[in-house]
Order: C-alpha cells, then structure tokens, then sequence
C-alpha cells in the first residue's frame, strides 16, 4: 500500500510540471473549439451515466447518503445541467452586439467570451459529484482548462472521480489532484485564471487571500445560517413536512438547509404537532440510518452534539446520537429564545430548533439577527403578497416561497450567497459569467468619411473651434 504522506508529496511536488502542461495546452488554442468542449460534456455526462452504481456506492461509503438522495441530487442533477449546457451553450457563448448611440453604432461594438485559462475547483464533501462536476460544467464550456481538488472528507468519491477523469476527460486539459489541507494550500500558491471554492466562511477568507496575491478572481460558495417563516397564513402541515424533509436531508448537512424555523405564535403549536406527524411519516417507529445519513466525521459529530447539549430549549423528539456510527436521530428543538447557543451558528446537522414571534416586526427583527447575508430565506404562507414582503426583512443569496431548497432545484438557476454566505455564483447561464471573461471589441471604420469624424483627436486640431464642434456634433443633448 502506497504512504499516504508520499503520496501528498509527489502531488505536491508535481504541481509546477502539472500546471505547465496545462498551461501550454491552454496556449495551443485546443479548447477554443466549441465542438471540442460539447464533446468533453458528453463524455463527462457518460462518466456519470455509466458509472452510476459506483458513484453511489463511493458517496454512500463517505457519508451515508441515502440512496435516492444521490441519484436524484447528485448522479440525476449533473447529467440534466449538463445536458441542458449542451443544448444552450452557443447561445450563451455566442458574441452579444451592444447597442450605443451615434456615432459609435458604426464602430460594431461587441462582447465576446473568453476562456480564463487554467482555473482551480475546490469541491466539498457534502455534496461531493454535485458540488464538483457542477462547476466544471461552465470551466469545460467556456474553453478553460483546469484542476478540480475534491475533499479528502470524501476519499472514496474522491479517488473514483481521479480515476473516471483519467478515462472520460482529456488529460492534456483536466486533472484531479486529491490530498488533504496541505494540498489545498500548495495549490493555491498559484496563479489561476479563475478560483472556485466551497466549503466554510473561514476557509473562504484564506483562499480569498491566497488568490489576492496574484490579483486571482474568486468564486466562494459559503455556508449560511437560513432561516424559514412559517406565517399564520401557512399550510402548516405542508410547511413542516417539507422543512423537515429539507433539514433532516443528509443528516442536515446541507448549505441550503433551513438552520431555524421562525413560527407565528398563532400556528406554533400545530407547526410543532404537524413536525411530529411527518417524523412519524417519514421513518416510523425506528428511525434508520440508511434513510438519514452519518455525520461526516467524529470531529463534526462531537460539534453537533455539543451544540445539542448546550440548548436551553424542550426536545420534541430525537436528541440522541452514537458516536461509533456518526449517527444522530433528526432533531426539533421547541421553546428556543433568540440568544440560544443552539442558534449562534451553522448547525450543519440534523437538528431544527423552533422559535416563535407574534408581530412582523419581531420576526424581522430575528431574521436579521439570526441570518442576515445567509445562503436562503425560506416563507410559508397562502398569501404571496405576504411572502414577497416577508422576503424583504433581510439580505439572502436566494429565496424560495412555499419549500425549502426548491430553488436550487431549477436546471440553470444560479447557485450562490451574498457576503458572508458567498460571493458569486455559477450553474447555467450564470457560470458562462464566472468562467469567461466578457470582452468588449470595437472593429473601428478606415473609410476617410469616418475618419474625418474623428479628426478632433488630433493635436494639429487643438482650438476653439474644434471644441465647438465637439459640443455640437458628439455630445447627446438632454
């Protein structure tokens, strides 16, 4: 068996002849052909498409996923955005006039996309095929060659993504590199045309960082504390199914999962009840593992179950966990105040602590205190004049009405937070603005009547009245 510490080193070691390779590739012009990246998707949606069982086999192995949450939100999500990229790539790429008024008109002014060059993906472990096949869709249309670093918190996904690329995906334009911090830190020494990263707020600030020393541009894919109201307009027994089903989702170890759930006093105790019902639902008398998932480690395992034991609120249900199996039971949490530990942070775990407020003004007093610059802000009402008003209580990357995580699910919707949550986005049309740049390109006429327009610029025509006819002729009037 291979060290695991020689292994990192010969990555490590390889990255400057990596690079160069890539690099060269990238000057050789061989990704220009939009045909030739068509190709290189398809071949990455037959990697998925023929290698299904072992995708699933290797997350389950990482992290529990349940088995139709990986088809429907990993294998099934990546293989329709690809399709769907194939099918609108030309027109997204393709070169957009600009309209502008006299005299430019006659200057053809356009924007044209550009690849990037070699850019760097730093996936999850969460998500571990949506989070970075998804990405490398835009990177591969736009014409960019580039690194993906899946995380070393998913080794099995990890490794069999290594060896697929090696198979599916030209090697002369895309690698894995697969280690651990370390990795990622030699990596990012590097200049990049663009840099993706998911992951932690913490850790975000660090690539952050590392890419300002080369002026690299960033795409950050952060975490969030989402809240959801639950208004007195809500279907409340619909509400708590679909938060449960979003919370309790890979044992709560979703960026979009609701991290609280805000309810109208009017309908807290039903929401409560109606919580209990779709427990019951969703697992019957035993709750199984296999249809909640593990935490990804006994590090985060320790850190969720800490922040259970430091509650002040009343358990509904679950609020137990075993450790040798990185299990804990889906969780609700009841009679939770604002200034709860429970509440401070990203539970990044299968536990929904439940507050309740009784004026809008208190709930939006909660939201910005709770999850102001979060990923998603989630509302349950009838009435959708209500929930475009409840919308505007605080700063969210996105939002969704009547669900939760509903609006990621959309093929092309972009995928991203603001502020603390992220910064950018990508999916769709969305990445064709993260992994090109929009070129702006004037083809300026030679025919004497046009140069003579521009005979003002000239220093031979420095005077009074050259300024004159500046004024008259180039300038808009009100």
């Amino acid at each position: 068996m291979t060290n695991r510490s020689t292994y990192v080193s010969a990555e490590i070691s390889a990255l400057p002849k990596i690079l160069d390779e890539l690099n060269a590739t990238f000057e050789s012009g061989k990704t220009l052909d939009i045909e030739w990246r068509k190709e290189q998707l398809r071949s990455l949606w037959r990697m998925l498409d023929e290698n299904e069982t072992a995708i699933s086999d290797a997350i389950f192995a990482d992290i529990g996923k349940p088995r139709v949450q990986i088809q429907v939100l990993e294998i099934g999500a990546e293989k329709n955005d690809i399709l769907h990229f194939i099918a609108k790539m030309d027109e997204w790429l393709a070169t957009e006039t600009v309209e502008t008024p006299p005299p430019f008109e006659n200057w053809s002014p356009v924007i044209v996309r550009r690849p990037r060059g070699v850019c760097l993906v730093i996936g999850t472990w969460n998500y571990p095929i949506t989070l970075t096949i998804g990405p490398m869709i835009g990177l591969i249309a736009c014409g960019n060659v580039g690194i993906l670093k899946p995380s070393e918190h998913a080794p099995q996904t990890a490794a069999l993504l290594a060896e697929l690329f090696l198979k599916y995906l030209d090697p002369d334009c895309f690698r894995i590199i697969n280690g651990g911090v370390d990795v990622a830190q030699a990596l990012l020494k590097y200049p990049y045309g663009h840099i993706l990263y998911t992951g932690s707020t913490n850790v975000g600030k660090l690539v952050m960082k590392a890419a300002a020393e080369h002026l690299t541009p960033v795409t950050l894919e952060l975490g969030g504390a989402n809240s959801v109201i639950v208004t007195e307009k809500a279907n409340v027994e619909l509400a708590a199914k679909r938060i449960a089903w979003g919370k309790f989702a890979i044992a709560g170890q979703t960026c979009f999962a609701p991290n609280v759930a805000i309810v109208h006093e009017s309908v807290y105790d039903a929401f409560i009840v109606a919580l209990e019902k779709a427990h019951r639902d969703f697992y019957g008398e035993k709750v199984e593992i296999a249809k909640v998932g593990k935490i990804v480690n006994a590090i985060h395992w320790k850190r969720v179950m800490s922040l259970l034991s430091s509650t002040q609120g009343s358990t509904v249900f679950g609020g137990t966990g075993t450790e040798a199996e990185l299990f804990i039971e889906p969780t609700v949490i009841k009679d939770v105040s604002s200034d709860d530990p429970l509440v401070q942070t990203e539970i990044f775990g299968p536990i929904l602590p439940v507050l309740k407020y009784s004026t809008d003004i208190e709930a939006k007093q909660l939201l910005k205190k709770l999850s102001q610059d979060a990923l998603a802000l989630y509302v349950f009402t009838e009435d959708l004049e209500e929930a475009r008003q409840v919308l505007t209580w605080c700063n969210a990357g996105t939002a969704c009405i009547n669900d939760v995580m509903g609006q990621i699910a959309p093929v092309s919707m972009p995928f991203g937070g603001v502020r603390g949550s992220g910064l950018g986005a990508y999916r769709g049309r969305a990445s064709i603005d993260t992994f090109s740049h929009k070129q702006p390109m004037v083809t300026v006429p030679t025919v004497p009547e046009f140069e003579a327009i521009l005979a003002w610029r000239y220093p031979q025509m420095e005077s009074g009245e050259t300024v004159a006819f500046v004024k008259a002729n180039l300038e808009m009037k009100m």
